[in-house]
């Protein structure tokens, strides 16, 4: 016997989403509703197979490939992302949207940008931004 199933069925999640909800809004109120915990990852899964996801290409702004997945959390790698998804159009939460802003703020005042080295342990550097990179937050080497 087949078990049943979590996630709610594609019409019901197009609603979720046309009522705004986040990936983790919707996982939350599944394992509300259901008693069984679903994460944000399945819910995530759930809607790309319904077509109900917006593709970020994160290429413009984090052009490594691949990252490892030990540095996969690092938090620079997180900003980038936002800023991808910034530039993408989608809407950042407030807290994501002050985070990223504060984040630019520190790298442009200490004149910095990221770089990346797959094979140290931290991945993630910041390095001091050379004249021609005046408005970049990368160095792609």
């Amino acid at each position: 016997m087949a078990a049943p199933r979590l996630v709610p069925s594609d019409s019901m999640l197009q609603k979720y989403v046309e009522r705004g909800l986040t990936h983790q809004q919707i996982a939350d109120l599944i394992t509300k509703e259901t008693g069984v915990p679903i994460a944000r990852s399945t819910v995530s899964a759930a809607l790309s197979r319904a077509g109900l996801t917006d593709r970020v290409r994160y290429d413009e702004v984090i052009p490594w490939k691949p990252i490892k997945a030990i540095h996969n959390r690092h938090y620079a790698l997180a900003m980038l992302r936002l800023e991808a998804r910034r530039q993408g159009g989608l809407t950042l939460t407030e807290e994501q949207a002050k985070r990223l802003e504060s984040w630019k703020a520190k790298l442009e005042e200490e004149n910095a940008l990221v770089v990346y080295l797959p094979d140290t342990e931290d991945g993630f550097y910041y390095v001091k931004r050379k004249p021609s990179e005046k408005d970049s937050l990368i160095r792609y080497l």
